[in-house]
């Protein structure tokens, strides 16, 4: 049984296989005003910074999880070039009293020229908000696969 007073970890993760490079999938994730078309709970972004030569950048959006109001946040990311993207919760914003956040996009291209797509979201809810936790997970699980199905039919 877990622990609400501590927090819940809820995990999803899925591969689709796309005929696209790396390159492309990761660019077609790092333009956040298109992606947010695949992604329903990026209700609308404010603002993308970066990524820098480090391949660190932020974005501030609107978001929204199912059972809890839409909210502004930021995401902190990181390229590491065209194989990984890292989006993690910013510190210091509200949403980090309900919720840690961590999502990647992994790529590997393959020999015949497609590339393996793994996305994967954790989210740690937090204190009285761990309940979310019941409802929340296998909806979760539809969403990064739904995603993924609608990337790969971008390509």
């Amino acid at each position: 049984m877990a622990d609400y007073a501590l927090g819940v970890t809820i995990t999803a993760q899925a591969t689709v296989n796309v005929g696209a490079s790396p390159r492309d999938v990761l660019e077609f994730v790092l333009d956040l005003d298109q992606y947010r078309r695949v992604d329903p709970k990026i209700q609308r972004v404010r603002s993308v910074e970066g990524p820098d030569d480090e391949g660190r950048g932020s974005a501030r959006i609107w978001g929204k999880v199912k059972g809890l109001p839409p909210a502004p946040d930021r995401q902190d990311f990181v390229l590491e070039p065209w194989i990984k993207l890292t989006f993690t919760g910013a510190p210091r914003q509200p949403a980090r009293l309900i919720f840690d956040f961590t999502g990647t996009i992994a790529c590997h291209e393959r020999q015949d020229g497609t590339t393996d797509v793994t996305h994967s979201y954790e989210f740690n809810f937090k204190g009285p908000f761990s309940l979310v936790e019941r409802f929340l997970g296998n909806w979760l699980q539809c969403q990064i696969e739904d995603e993924l199905q609608t990337i790969a039919s971008q390509f």
